[in-house]
C-alpha cells in the first residue's frame, strides 16, 4: 500500500471492513468528492486511513484546502434538498393523524361528561359501614404515622449528601477553568499521543481539553480555531489548517508538522 490509488482500487467496502468508516463517507473521499464532506470529516478520515494502511496523503489534504478555497460556497446549507424533502404522502400521514387525535379528544370529552352526569349504580350504592371500618381501623393509621414520622430523617440525611456532592462538582469545574488548557472556538478533530508510552487516542469534540502536568503529550489538531490558557494568559488562534503542539513538563509549544512528523517518529500520525 503506496498511494492514494491504492486505496481506490480496495474500494469502499473492503475499507470500510477494516476502519468502520461509513461506506457513504468512504465514497466520497475515494471518488474526491470534496462537497460532500467537512474539514473536520475529512482530516479525521484521512488521518485514519494514514494510519491503518501506512501511508502518506498530505497531497489529497492539500487538494482538499485548495478545492474549499475555491469553492467557498460549499459550506452554506442547500436549501434546495430542505424544500424537496416534504412530499404530498407526508402531508397526507400528517393530516390524518391530526384527525384521528380530533376524534379521539372528542370521545374522550363525551365519555368523561357521561360518567360525570350517570354515576355508576356501584358508586351510588356505597354505604356509610363501608367508610366507617376503614375509620376504626386504628393499627392502620398508626401505622401510615409512624412511617411518615420515620420518612422525615432519611430524607433530610439525602438533601444534607446532594449538597455536599453540589459542592464538590462545583470546585472540581473552578480547578479545571483555572488549569492550562486549550479550548476549541468549533468542533475539531484531535489526536493526541502519550510521549512515554506512545499511547495514541483521537476523538472529535467541542469541549475543553485541560492539560496535565504529569505528562508529556503531543497533540495535533484537524484545524487550528483555538483557545489557549497558560500561566501567561490566554490566546486565541485563527488558523483554517491543522496545528501541531507538544506539552513537555509543564510547557505547551506550538510546532510545526515537520517537527511533529519527527517527533513521531516519521509518521504523520
Amino acid at each position: 500500500m503506496k498511494s492514494f490509488e491504492d486505496l481506490q482500487e480496495l474500494g469502499a467496502n473492503v475499507i470500510h471492513e477494516q476502519t468502520h468508516i461509513a461506506r457513504a463517507k468512504l465514497e466520497s473521499v475515494l471518488n474526491k468528492t470534496y462537497a460532500d464532506l467537512t474539514r473536520v470529516q475529512f482530516m479525521g478520515f484521512m488521518s485514519i486511513l494514514e494510519r491503518e494502511y501506512g501511508i502518506d496523503l498530505s497531497n489529497i489534504r492539500h487538494e482538499y484546502d485548495e478545492f474549499m478555497q475555491t469553492h467557498p460556497d460549499v459550506v452554506l446549507p442547500k436549501s434546495s434538498v430542505i424544500l424537496q424533502a416534504e412530499s404530498r404522502s407526508r402531508q397526507k400521514w400528517v393530516l390524518g393523524g391530526i384527525v384521528a387525535i380530533a376524534v379521539l379528544i372528542v370521545l374522550g370529552s363525551m365519555t368523561q361528561g357521561k360518567l360525570s352526569i350517570s354515576p355508576s349504580e356501584d358508586i351510588i350504592k356505597l354505604s356509610s359501614n363501608d367508610v366507617q371500618v376503614v375509620d376504626q381501623n386504628t393499627d392502620t393509621t398508626l401505622s401510615a404515622e409512624m412511617n411518615t414520622t420515620e420518612v422525615v430523617p432519611i430524607m433530610e440525611a439525602n438533601v444534607s449528601v446532594v449538597k455536599h456532592e453540589q459542592n464538590t462538582s462545583t470546585a472540581s469545574v473552578v480547578n479545571s477553568e483555572s488549569a492550562m488548557n486549550i479550548k476549541p472556538i468549533a468542533k475539531v478533530w484531535v489526536g493526541m499521543m502519550d510521549m512515554s508510552s506512545g499511547k495514541k487516542t483521537q476523538k472529535i469534540t467541542k469541549d475543553t481539553i485541560v492539560l496535565d502536568g504529569s505528562k508529556n503529550t503531543l497533540f495535533m489538531f484537524g484545524h487550528g480555531r483555538l483557545e489557549i490558557t497558560t500561566p501567561e494568559g490566554k490566546k486565541t488562534l485563527k488558523e483554517r489548517n491543522a496545528v501541531w503542539f507538544t506539552f513537555e513538563d509543564g510547557k505547551l509549544q506550538q510546532i510545526n508538522e515537520a517537527q511533529f512528523i519527527e517527533i513521531n517518529k516519521g509518521a504523520n500520525w
